[in-house]
């Protein structure tokens, strides 16, 4: 059964004593977080500094109602590109509207995800098959990458996200050495050092120093970060509420979407480590944490593979760690100012790296030798992801329908043959 690997715990939190390891596995996460949000932020069409705000509170509000000591709630790859899908087809991206925009999504959300995780209705994340997931994500990951190739290249080019990747491709005369080298030489820093010194060496943030003083010294010619906020979070309730109507349907559908990642994620540590999780507890933190993202100004978020990998290598031992993660971005936002002559290319490869694991070719490939309909599930899903781009979340809705519709018609098929062959 698809639900066997969800053991029952109670809704109600009740959190560990914080451990010395807590506090080393946070740091680690922090200063991987602190550019990646950075990064995401880009990604949902969004200024760098909401980023901060979705990677600051959210983590904090969201680890004491979890069920998995490992998973790190935060930006997302995969949330950042499905908010854009939503948003951007209603509002331009970056303007104050649509910022204003992200924060009532992040709260309609929550508001799902609450409800939903107090109905126990977590486990819906599972109509989200493997074949479905695999070609999702896969799909998704080829957005997110095609997005950052401009930025990778010191091209400057506009379209859709694919139309823009192919048009960057195709005007070699507008690419920029120095753009490609950074972007280059990041992706090698950060690959060969996890591959050498293992997940806990801090690649990016040794690639983001030196990005920022090679675009402090005035001799980087492309795109830098540019002016950053650095005032602290706070409750804003001045949300445009007349907007519901706009994203009530996208909301709703990417509340279960969005939960498919740190749900897989959170079942596949408590199987590794055979510890008891909660699928409705995890969609109501997630929900709590979408909340807070949305009052304090930020967008929608998520549970992150690498942040959470990260965690649980680097010793992280409880719930804790999530909480000294958003604390610690909280007392870096002061200081974030260091970060506007960031070069765009070093957070385009940020991105391009984060969202590798995205990459389930393989899982397809496996598919082809079991089920051939799983494969073709899984591909037709790759395929609408890609053409119903900017809004991804409805291939997977469509794929879950096809999916749920193709178990019914077996169904039929296994009732018709008793009836035809009654046991004796």
């Amino acid at each position: 059964m698809m639900f066997e690997n969800s053991r029952q715990l109670p809704l109600w939190p009740v959190m560990a004593k914080p451990q010395l390891g807590d506090v080393t596995a946070a740091i680690a996460v922090a200063l991987l977080l602190i550019p990646q949000c950075l990064a995401y932020a880009e990604l949902a069409g969004m200024p760098a500094y909401v980023g901060l705000l979705a990677a600051s509170i959210p983590p904090i509000v969201a680890a004491p109602f979890g069920s998995s000591r490992f998973l790190q709630t935060g930006p997302t790859a995969l949330t950042a590109i499905v908010t854009f899908g939503a948003l951007s087809t209603i509002e331009s991206p970056g303007t104050a509207e649509y910022v204003a925009l992200g924060a009532l999504l992040a709260v309609m959300l929550g508001c799902f995800q609450i409800i939903f995780g107090i109905a126990r209705l977590g486990r819906v994340a599972f109509l989200m098959t493997p074949a479905i997931v695999a070609g999702f994500t896969s799909g998704a990951a080829l957005l997110i990458a095609s997005s950052q190739l401009p930025s990778a290249l010191g091209s400057d080019t506009n379209g859709q996200v694919i139309i823009r990747a192919v048009r960057a491709l195709q005007a070699i005369q507008t690419w920029e050495p120095f753009a490609i080298l950074l972007t280059c030489g990041t992706a090698a820093l950060v690959l060969f050092g996890r591959r050498r010194f293992g997940r806990r060496f801090p690649g990016v943030l040794i690639a983001v120093a030196i990005a920022v003083v090679i675009g402090r010294s005035g001799s980087y010619p492309s795109t830098l970060l540019g002016s950053i906020p650095n005032n602290l979070p706070s409750v804003n309730l001045d949300l445009p509420w007349s907007a519901i109507g706009s994203v009530f349907l996208s909301a709703l559908v990417i509340s279960f979407v969005q939960f498919a990642e740190p749900s897989s994620i959170a079942r596949g540590f408590a199987d590794q480590n055979d510890e008891p999780w909660e699928a409705s507890r995890e969609l109501s933190g997630q929900g709590i944490a979408n909340l807070a993202s949305g009052l304090f100004g930020g967008f929608p978020v998520g549970g992150s593979f690498s942040r959470s990998s990260l965690n649980r290598l680097s010793g992280g031992e409880t719930r804790w760690v999530g909480v000294f993660v958003g604390l610690l971005v909280l007392a870096f936002l002061p200081l974030v100012s260091i970060l506007e002559t960031l070069p765009k290319s070093v957070l385009a490869a940020t991105v391009i790296i984060a969202v590798l694991p995205l990459f389930n070719f393989n899982t397809l490939l496996e598919l082809a030798k079991t089920s051939r309909r799983d494969a073709l599930l899984g591909i037709g899903t790759l395929i609408c992801t890609l053409v119903m781009a900017p809004r991804i979340h409805y291939a997977v809705m469509a794929a879950v329908s096809v999916s749920l519709s193709l178990q019914g018609i077996d169904k039929l098929k296994e009732r018709r043959t008793a009836r035809r062959h009654p046991p004796r």
